[in-house]
């Protein structure tokens, strides 16, 4: 089995790619099904394909003696898989907490003449590689969202939209955000799925991954969610207030469209789990904020924002307090605190709920490590940044 292959989740999904192995050491360990229909092949071709593929399997999941089948699609209890092959390839996925997709290509020729079938040309423009790579892990990419829904039903290009991809040229590694818009009686609702590929040899190896929304916690006054995409009209007007992200470095929206965009390439809880979680007043049931954690460079950093109407009323200590709790649950070891020096409101809510400050930075030293938009470091010239921390 190759090395994980891609950037993010390998702590939380097993990948094989190609194994090697020995033909009677796979055959011992079929499955009823699988012994059966390995039985019944006649072309050594066939054979020899069905044990690769099963070999990759044993190596993701650690075991295919409890292969069951839905339809034509092998599964584990109590976890997801993929399976996918091509010539001369084979790949395979497994998770206990993901549902996940796999899909692996070599090069099709053809594959730009048949493009405009399911992708357009404001999706190939996301990606900076080569336009037949980009075409190439357009189709692998749709493929294994199409394989973690699992239902069918789904058109390539109305269906399953690829809204954000980055492409690191050096490791040929990438990774983006991409919905499964259709909705039915078993997928109720579209899909976020963290998407990434990578080119080995002459292989292009796509995989997508969901996580399943987390269910919303609960502070005294409040309820905290994820984000969704009929939140951008407020959160639009959130950041469109000055006061608000005086000391945040974040400017406003353009407008509601912008703050949609932001929401559907938000990456946040699919790739980690986590992110800024939306603050829901508990009686009246409107938005009052936002409060939650983000992984950044210097640690997962505890952050909040909030309408200007509910400052001064301790929310931000008893949304905090719920957030780190909510941390201690996800097994988090360390929160970071950030804030400028003149912002007394939020290093006193980060000393409120026992963060300890651990080190004051000018803001233009700050800047030399971390990149800075020259107009906030112009405004926060001559400020400190206080760092807090606390270990959980």
């Amino acid at each position: 089995m190759l090395s994980y292959p891609f950037k993010f989740l390998s702590s939380s999904i097993r990948v094989s790619i190609n194994p090697t192995y020995h033909e009677a050491d796979i055959i011992d360990q079929f499955c009823s099904i699988d012994a059966h229909r390995y039985s019944t092949f006649t072309n050594p071709n066939k054979k020899k394909e069905f044990v690769f593929s099963r070999a990759a399997l044993l190596q993701a999941c650690g075991s295919i003696s409890e292969i069951k089948y839905e339809g034509n699609k092998p599964v584990i209890a109590n976890a997801f898989i993929s399976l996918s092959h091509c010539k001369a390839g084979t790949a395979a996925c497994y998770s206990d907490k993901l549902e996940v997709g796999i899909d692996i290509e070599v090069e099709r020729k053809n594959i730009k003449r048949i493009s405009s079938k399911f992708t357009s040309q404001k999706e190939v423009e996301k990606f900076k590689c080569s336009e037949q790579d980009a075409i190439q892990f357009i189709w692998g990419i749709k493929e294994s969202l199409f394989k973690l829904h699992g239902l069918g039903g789904i058109d390539f290009k109305e269906d399953l939209d690829i809204v954000s991809f980055e492409w690191n040229e050096t490791t040929k590694q990438g990774w983006g955000m991409a919905w499964i818009r259709k909705v039915c009686a078993n997928r109720p609702y579209q899909m976020q799925c963290l998407v990434q590929v990578a080119k080995m040899g002459k292989h292009y190896i796509c995989m997508a991954s969901h996580r399943r929304k987390m269910n919303p916690f609960t502070s005294l006054r409040t309820q905290l969610r994820e984000w969704e995409p009929s939140d951008a009209p407020w959160l639009y007007e959130l950041n469109s207030d000055p006061s608000v992200t005086r000391y945040t470095g974040n400017a406003g929206f353009s407008d509601e469209k912008s703050a949609l965009e932001i929401i559907h390439s938000y990456p946040n809880y699919q790739r980690d789990g986590y992110g800024r979680w939306i603050v829901i007043d508990k009686a009246s049931k409107k938005p009052m904020g936002w409060c939650g954690l983000i992984n950044n460079r210097w640690g997962i950093d505890l952050g909040f924002r909030f309408f200007k109407e509910y400052w001064g009323k301790g929310l931000a200590t008893e949304c905090a307090s719920a957030t780190m709790e909510q941390a201690k649950k996800l097994q988090l070891r360390r929160l970071i605190g950030r804030t400028l020096s003149p912002n007394i409101g939020s290093w006193m809510v980060l000393e409120k709920i026992g963060m300890k400050r651990f080190e004051s930075t000018s803001i233009e030293e700050f800047a030399s490590d971390y990149n800075l938009e020259p107009q906030d470091l112009k405004l926060w010239k001559g400020q400190m940044l206080f760092m807090y921390k606390i270990d959980l």
